[in-house]
């Protein structure tokens, strides 16, 4: 459905709606399988991204640690690019710090000085959210 909803540019209703006892790991799983489908169409992961790395956003979102997704390649733009908005449903900007990274990180042991080992440079980002569900939105959404 999210993968209709994106290509058509209409919402669906939220998940958290039709599903009640949603929970966060079934929203990773849809996570996983909206990733799949896209990739399945041609699209590359081109990174990782971490999101509600802030104590106020973690509240505001109903979260008690950070989330995290897949960057696909088409969503990368570059510096000046003029991006359409008829690609979005309803487009969101935030602000993002972007950690470009020199190595791979793996495994549960990986800790804060891996991270700032494996980071090659970190840079000031934009970040274009599309909310592909109706509102009111809860973070299972």
């Amino acid at each position: 459905a999210l993968l209709g909803a994106e290509e058509s540019r209409v919402p669906i209703p939220q998940l958290s709606k039709t599903y009640p006892q949603i929970e966060i790991e079934d929203a990773y799983r849809i996570q996983d399988l909206w990733a799949e489908g896209r990739i399945a169409k041609g699209a590359r992961v081109a990174g990782h991204k971490i999101g509600l790395t802030s104590r106020a956003m973690q509240m505001a979102s109903k979260m008690t640690e950070p989330d995290y997704g897949r960057i696909l390649d088409d969503a990368l733009f570059n510096d000046g690019a003029q991006i359409r908005a008829d690609l979005f449903i309803k487009p969101r900007l935030e602000v993002e710090l972007a950690f470009i990274m020199g190595e791979n990180l793996e495994g549960p042991s990986t800790r804060i000085y891996d991270v700032m080992r494996a980071t090659e440079f970190i840079v000031p980002a934009l970040e274009i959210i599309d909310y592909r569900t109706e509102v009111p939105r809860a973070i299972t959404d």
